[in-house]
């Protein structure tokens, strides 16, 4: 399982996981989609897990979702929470 790699990626879809990575505005689809760039040049589960610093398990899961549903994979689902106090426009006035 150590040296399962993704699919060879295509141009359009280098390109896009490198827009996400350069561009992304989320940490975790920024090193996620790092993820799968090292993977598509070779590098190994445990090499991209001391790359990134995070556990192995996580990288093998990050090859699994992109592989099962793309970009779309890799971005977080919502999660339930306080309703935020302040509206984004508040948000914006206070940077």
């Amino acid at each position: 399982m150590a040296r399962r790699f993704v699919a060879t990626l295509t141009e359009p879809k280098q390109q896009m996981l490198s827009s996400a990575y350069h561009h992304g505005e989320k940490r975790a689809l920024r090193r996620r989609a790092h993820a799968i760039l090292l993977s598509d040049q070779g590098h190994t589960i445990g090499q991209i897990s001391e790359i990134l610093q995070v556990r192995r398990d996580a990288v093998s899961r990050w090859l699994k979702q992109w592989e099962a549903a793309g970009l779309d994979g890799l971005i977080d689902k919502p999660r339930s929470g306080r309703t935020p106090v302040l509206d984004y426009n508040d948000h914006r006035r206070l940077q």
